[in-house]
């Protein structure tokens, strides 16, 4: 297939190089490129709609929904050039309503999936994610083939927006375990407990996580700096979104306040 890849930063990168070497052809933008030895496989272009340009398939890769719909339906947006029977798939996670509402309003014949991707730390080593879907289920069958090239398993959960509100649910819940699983470690220390062997048996206890599984090896007040610009983001859409629906989140509000109090 033909793929235009948008967005190389610490997952995109990585991802949109694994679609490459599955022998799809792939074109490439970021504002800040990567150099061209760390982008072996793939063509990198000069904006996203010269990526864009008769592409079967469009996968952004951005941090932001105002990033997504500058790409999408901006002064240089792509939705204009794409063909009939492309699929934009977008690996952001933000909200619900404005991934509903831009795959409400592309032109007839262009599907839009919220295809939202994460990775438990027993994977790392395997390079392949779980992909959740919300679309419709024949654009993802049309995707497929790309997909499964980073992919070992791949949900449709339901409609647009709904790969975007499991996302969500997991990344408040990450958040949550991070930040509980950090805590847990400070008072093992405190209690004159060595914090790599202490993750070490309790991933093998009740108390297990994959998030403590971690903090064998890495310190967690450093990946809880690391995550903090992706979780503020990330945990407030799920708050907004619980909000909305009406759902009381006080345990993972707590649990997950630190993110929101900086």
């Amino acid at each position: 297939m033909k793929v235009a890849w948008i967005g190389l930063g610490q997952m995109g990168l990585p991802t949109a190089k694994a679609v490459a070497a599955g022998g799809h052809e792939v074109r490439a933008f970021d504002v800040k490129a990567p150099a061209a030895e760390d982008a072996q496989g793939l063509t990198l272009v000069n904006s996203p709609r010269e990526a864009a340009q008769d592409a079967d398939l469009v996968c952004l890769a951005v941090f932001s929904d105002d990033q997504v719909a500058d790409v999408l339906t901006g002064p240089e947006g792509v939705i204009g050039l794409l063909k009939p029977g492309a699929v934009v798939a977008v690996f952001t996670t933000g909200s619900i309503e404005s991934i509903q509402e831009i795959a409400a309003g592309v032109p007839a014949g262009i599907a839009i999936l919220d295809t939202c991707f994460s990775r438990m730390q027993s994977e790392m080593a395997s390079g392949k994610l779980t992909l959740l879907v919300g679309g419709d289920a024949e654009a993802i069958e049309r995707g497929r083939p790309v997909f499964d090239t980073f992919a070992r398993a791949i949900f449709h959960v339901g409609a647009s927006g709904a790969g975007r509100a499991i996302k969500l649910v997991n990344n408040i819940l990450f958040a949550g375990h991070l930040q509980l699983a950090a805590d847990a470690l400070r008072l093992a220390e405190g209690l004159g407990l060595d914090r790599s062997s202490t993750a070490a048996a309790l991933i093998q206890c009740s108390g297990a996580s994959d998030v403590l599984s971690r903090f064998v090896d890495e310190d967690p007040a450093h990946m809880l700096e690391t995550a903090r610009r992706y979780m503020v983001k990330d945990v407030s859409a799920a708050i907004d979104a619980g909000n909305k629906a009406g759902v009381e989140l006080e345990a993972l509000s707590a649990a997950t306040a630190t993110y929101l109090s900086k």
